[in-house]
């Protein structure tokens, strides 16, 4: 059967199960089982990791400009709101997890602004429709 998507293809993705929905930019890293696997480039998410997620073919579609750049602002204003509260909160209620999101979303704001969209993340997880994504 063929593909509509290649590998190392840029796709915008609508994700939706019935715990949770996502709206991201991302990388098809492969097609397995009429699934394709996702990377998340950027997004309005607050992640810790680099996560594929497994899209069906119509969450996927072609990525336009107006997309990549409201994909691009997402992701910004997500760095941008860690960093805030990073120096606004005070050291006493500092979050374990905290520190991976920060470095994660300042990763993912260089990937974005300067376009390398196919570097990836040293730590990479699997989203599985059954699973909740934070």
């Amino acid at each position: 059967m063929p593909r509509k998507y290649q590998d190392n293809q840029l796709v915008a993705a609508y994700f939706a199960t019935r715990r949770m929905s996502a709206r991201f930019l991302g990388v098809v890293q492969k097609y397995d089982s009429g699934k394709y696997y996702v990377r998340y480039i950027c997004g309005d998410r607050a992640l810790s990791c680099d996560r594929v997620f497994e899209c069906h073919t119509k969450e996927l579609w072609e990525p336009d400009n107006t997309f990549i750049d409201e994909m691009q602002a997402s992701q910004l204003q997500v760095y941008n709101s860690y960093v805030r509260n990073r120096v606004e909160r005070s050291r006493h209620r500092h979050y374990a997890n905290d520190d991976d999101r920060l470095v994660w979303a300042s990763f993912a704001a260089k990937r974005i602004l300067g376009s390398h969209f196919y570097r990836n993340f040293p730590v990479t997880q699997m989203v599985w429709r059954s699973d909740y994504v934070y």
